[in-house]
């Protein structure tokens, strides 16, 4: 189970270089938030592209 969530934060790392070192929180929330929003964005072009299943 924690193999599931471990796959995105190993995705935003190392793909997405995502190290959040800003000064306050406001800016490392929307940093974090918008690295959540590309993953999640490529996740569902993935899926999208893969069809229906036959």
């Amino acid at each position: 189970m924690r193999g599931l969530v471990e796959r995105v934060f190993a995705t935003e790392k190392r793909r997405m270089n995502l190290v959040v070192r800003d000064i306050g929180l406001v800016r490392a929330t929307a940093r974090i938030t918008l690295a959540n929003l590309a993953y999640n964005l490529r996740r569902l072009v993935w899926i999208e592209g893969r069809g229906a299943p036959a």
